[in-house]
């Protein structure tokens, strides 16, 4: 009887090793053959634990880019729009959708592994969704430059709320496609339409208002991105990147809040520069370079960390938001920072701001901080002895100044008290003297 059962345990284990063997056999021969080239992946899924921090900044309102949305149903309704740009760019251009056609063919393989996620889209489909979304992008991008070419009844540019919805999913790491597509559908059009009229010139001006687009140049790194998210990401890096502190990520400190270095002595002043790391710390006056802060700032921001956070790449726009979160705690911070020009609050609150700033960093992890070494200059200049003393007598000063300077009557009151203090002394003194 023991001898049957371990044959039947035996002849089990058999079976389940063929299976597997079979299963992965099977996966082993569905690979792609060709082994000399494979394509990174450069558009990511938003890691789940940052997603929940905010679920809505990485979710597309409008419209869907690529596969990774492309099955919510409230947003369908923009596929009969994307088909409409495509029938206005096949009689503009005069080229066939034949040629269309063969064209995302032959970048089919190249654009399946941009994403990070597998489609659940077989091949025409796939082709079908990268042909519509990439000529989408390219009339958005020519009606926004050539106003001419907008149709009357276009809701798009009608609606300031689609607009803006619109802007918000372009701005997402999971709705994009690729650039090089994009850029080959755009060269379908006559050269002397465009007039030298680049793809990046066309997106440089769609994205103006988003972080500080509008005043920064395209510099030779933004003609590398592969998608708009990477393209904003290298526009807003620093152009000299600064080599990574040579000591770990936990011995350094963040700096103290705005209002915190005003208290000690520090002074602040609007840099002349548009980059997010003219950041300058020089005989105690730091210098910071501004910003607009409006309906997009979270998205952009969010999305940009997050492709830091999941690409190759140095982390600096996500040190530049710890930065700012450092020095905004409260509304009193942005209010300082208002007032001399480095945020400009297009959110109306400056609570708003705050909270903005507060909630942009968490679940994030980074072992590099680009401003490492001005944190440190702020902490030790703020913390020596003088400076020190300065900053307590500040917020002295400020409490006195709410307890019993906020209103008329305090002040009588405090007047009143101390009069009635000096008659006590008189009186007092007086007493003695008469006893004596």
């Amino acid at each position: 009887m023991a001898n049957a059962n371990v044959i039947n345990i035996k002849a089990s284990r058999d079976e389940t090793v063929v299976f597997l063997v079979s299963s992965i056999d099977h996966k082993l021969n569905g690979l792609s053959a060709d082994t000399s080239f494979s394509y990174p992946s450069s558009i990511y899924r938003v890691p789940e634990q940052r997603r929940k921090a905010n679920e809505a900044a990485y979710t597309p309102r409008l419209v869907s880019i690529g596969p990774l949305h492309r099955e919510r149903g409230e947003l369908q309704g923009m596929e009969s729009y994307k088909l409409r740009c495509l029938r206005n760019f096949l009689t503009r251009s005069g080229v066939g959708l034949d040629d269309l056609v063969m064209f995302v063919a032959d970048w089919e393989t190249y654009v399946q592994g941009c994403y990070q996620d597998t489609s659940n889209l077989n091949s025409e489909q796939f082709l079908e969704m990268t042909l519509l979304d990439g000529i989408f992008i390219v009339e958005l991008f020519l009606k926004n430059h050539f106003p001419q070419l907008r149709e009357g009844s276009d809701v798009i540019f009608r609606n300031r709320w689609m607009w803006s919805d619109l802007l918000h999913d372009m701005l997402l790491l999971e709705n994009q496609l690729p650039i090089n597509v994009i850029k080959g559908l755009l060269n379908f059009m006559d050269h002397s339409f465009l007039i030298g009229i680049t793809l990046l010139d066309l997106a440089h001006e769609f994205f103006k208002d988003v972080g500080n687009t509008e005043k920064l140049p395209l510099t030779e790194h933004c003609y590398c991105a592969r998608h708009f998210v990477e393209f904003l990401l290298f526009l807003h890096s620093p152009v000299d990147p600064r080599e990574p502190p040579s000591f770990p990520a936990m011995k350094f400190e963040y700096t103290r809040s705005a209002t915190e270095l005003q208290q000690a002595g520090v002074k602040f002043r609007c840099a002349e520069g548009s980059s997010l790391f003219d950041v300058v710390f020089i005989e105690g006056e730091l210098t910071l370079p501004s910003l607009i802060v409006n309906d997009w700032t979270e998205t952009f921001f969010r999305n940009l960390i997050a492709s830091e956070q999941c690409g190759y790449y140095a982390k600096d726009v996500t040190s530049y938001v710890i930065l700012m979160d450092s020095l905004i705690n409260t509304p009193e911070d942005v209010a300082l920072l208002v007032k001399h020009g480095i945020i400009k609050n297009a959110l109306g609150e400056n609570e708003a701001v705050a909270d903005l700033f507060n909630n942009l960093y968490k679940e994030v992890v980074t072992d590099e901080f680009y401003f490492a070494q001005l944190c440190g200059d702020l902490n030790k200049y703020s913390k020596d002895p003088f400076h020190e003393f300065k900053s307590k007598w500040f917020r002295w000063r400020r409490m006195l100044r709410r307890a019993y300077f906020s209103n008329p009557w305090s002040l009588i009151s405090l007047f009143a008290a101390v009069v009635l203090l000096i008659l006590t002394v008189i009186q007092t003194v007086c007493s003695i003297l008469q006893v004596k």
